[in-house]
C-alpha cells in the first residue's frame, strides 16, 4: 500500500511538472514570439504547427521503439532525466531568442518537442497501468485536476505579461522560474518509469508487445475525432490573448478565468459522466463548448459582466473535454489493448494526432491574427468563432455511441460505464 502511494504521488508530480511545460509552450509561446520575439504572426504560427508536427512524428515512432525494442527500456529512466533537464532548459530560455530570429526560435521549439516527447510517452504509458488500481474516470479526474492548476498557474504568469509593456524583461523572469518548478515536480519521474517498468504487469505486456501490429479502428478513429476538437479549442485558448475588443482587465485575466473554472468543471463533468458514461459525457461537453462559444461575440458586445459569464461556460465545458478525452481513450485502450495494441504505442498515437491538431490550432490562430489589420474587434471574431463551434458540433456528431460509421464497432460496447 506504501509503494502504491507512493506511485500515485510520483504519478501526481510528474503529470504536474510535464503539464506546467506544455502549458506554457503551448498556451504563451505563439504570443511570446510574435509580441517578445519579434516573429511574424504567420511565420510564428508556422513554427509552432511545423513544431507540432515533429512532436506528433516523434511520439508515434517513440511509443512504436518503446513497445517493440526491449533494448531501450533499461536505460529509460535515465534517458527521461536527461530529456527532463533539456525540455526545461530550453523553456526556459524562449523568451531569451535574438529578436526577430526565426531560425533560433524553430531550433529552440524543437529541441523541446524532441526531448518532451521522449519524456512524455513513457509517462502517460504508467496510466494505464495505474488505471487498474485507482480506475479510470478517478485516475483521468486526477489527470484534469493537477492539469487545470498547472493551467492555472501558467495563466497567471500570462496576465503578469499581456498588455504591459515590461513583457519582455518580465518573461525573461518568468520563465526560468516555471521551469525550475517544472524541473522540481518531474523529480521524481525516472524513478516512477523504472518502478512501473519493474512490476510484474510489465511482464505480461512483453507478449502484448511481440504481437503488436495496426492499431484497431476504434481506437485510431477516436485518436482522429478528438484532433479535430482539440484543434478547435485550443484556438479559442490561444484567441483569447489577442483580442482587443475585450475589456482590458478581462483580456488580461482571461486565462486565469478559463483556468479555474475549468479545475471547478473536473467536478461537474465527473457525475455525469458517471451517470451516462464517458463518451456520452465527452460529445455533450463539445456541444456545450460550441454554445459558449456561439454567445462570446454577444457576450463582449454586451459588457464585461456577460463576458466574464460567458467565458465561465467555456472554461467549465472545457473542463469537461480535458477530464473525459483521457478516460474515454483510457477505457477503450483497456477493452482493445489487450489483444492487439501495446500501451506505449497507443499513447503515443493519441497524444502524436492529439498535438497534430494542436499545432493547427496555433496555425489558425496566427492566420486569423495576420488577417486583421487593426484591432480584433467584435464582428472581426465571427469568422473564427464559426468556424471553432461548427468543429466542436462536428466533433460531438462523429463520437456519439453507436453510429454504425462512426468509430464505435458494434461489437465492442465501450464507454456505457464510467468505472
Amino acid at each position: 500500500m506504501v509503494r502504491n502511494r507512493l506511485l500515485f504521488i510520483a504519478f501526481c508530480m510528474a503529470h504536474s511538472g510535464k503539464n506546467l511545460l506544455w502549458s506554457g509552450v503551448d498556451g504563451l509561446s505563439l504570443y511570446i514570439l510574435i509580441k517578445v520575439v519579434g516573429v511574424s504572426p504567420i511565420a510564428a504560427g508556422a513554427l509552432f504547427v511545423l513544431s507540432s508536427f515533429w512532436n506528433a512524428a516523434m511520439d508515434g515512432a517513440w511509443g512504436y521503439m518503446l513497445g517493440r525494442s526491449a533494448m531501450i527500456r533499461p536505460i529509460l529512466p535515465a534517458l527521461c532525466a536527461a530529456c527532463v533537464i533539456v525540455a526545461c532548459l530550453s523553456f526556459a530560455l524562449l523568451p531569451s531568442l535574438p529578436v526577430g530570429s526565426g531560425v533560433a526560435a524553430a531550433v529552440a521549439l524543437i529541441l523541446f518537442r524532441t526531448s518532451f516527447a521522449l519524456f512524455d510517452v513513457p509517462h502517460n504509458a504508467t496510466t494505464a497501468l495505474l488505471a487498474k488500481e485507482h480506475g479510470h474516470l478517478a485516475l483521468a479526474r486526477w489527470r484534469s485536476i493537477l492539469s487545470a492548476m498547472m493551467s492555472i498557474l501558467i495563466a497567471a504568469a500570462a496576465a503578469m505579461l499581456v498588455g504591459v509593456d515590461a513583457a519582455t524583461s518580465r518573461a525573461i523572469f518568468v520563465f526560468p522560474a516555471l521551469a525550475l518548478v517544472a524541473l522540481i515536480l518531474l523529480s521524481p519521474l525516472p524513478w516512477l518509469i523504472g518502478a512501473m517498468e519493474g512490476d510484474a504487469g510489465i511482464g505480461e505486456q512483453d507478449a502484448v508487445r511481440r504481437s503488436a501490429g495496426i492499431p484497431p479502428r476504434p481506437l485510431v478513429m477516436f485518436c482522429l475525432i478528438q484532433m479535430m476538437g482539440f484543434a478547435a479549442l485550443a484556438s479559442i485558448g490561444k484567441s483569447m490573448l489577442h483580442i482587443d475588443a475585450l475589456p482590458p482587465w478581462v483580456l488580461e485575466h482571461a486565462l486565469l478565468l478559463l483556468s479555474v473554472v475549468r479545475l471547478l468543471g473536473t467536478w461537474l463533468w465527473a457525475p455525469i459522466a458517471t451517470r451516462l458514461g464517458s463518451a456520452i459525457a465527452l460529445c455533450l461537453a463539445y456541444l456545450a463548448c460550441a454554445g459558449a462559444i456561439l454567445l462570446l461575440p454577444a457576450a463582449i458586445s454586451l459588457g464585461p459582466v456577460w463576458s466574464v459569464a460567458v467565458l465561465c461556460l467555456l472554461g467549465a465545458s472545457f473542463g469537461g473535454v480535458a477530464l473525459l478525452a483521457w478516460s474515454a481513450f483510457s477505457e477503450l485502450l483497456s477493452r482493445v489493448a489487450g489483444n492487439v495494441a501495446n500501451l506505449s504505442a497507443s499513447y503515443g498515437l493519441f497524444t502524436a494526432i492529439s498535438k497534430i491538431g494542436l499545432g493547427f490550432s496555433g496555425f489558425l490562430t496566427a492566420a486569423w491574427v495576420g488577417l486583421q489589420d487593426h484591432g480584433l474587434t467584435t464582428q472581426s471574431l465571427w469568422p473564427m468563432v464559426i468556424l471553432v463551434a461548427g468543429l466542436c458540433v462536428m466533433t460531438a456528431f462523429l463520437g456519439w455511441p453507436g453510429w454504425r460509421w462512426g468509430f464505435w464497432s458494434r461489437r465492442t460496447p465501450i464507454l456505457v460505464s464510467a468505472n
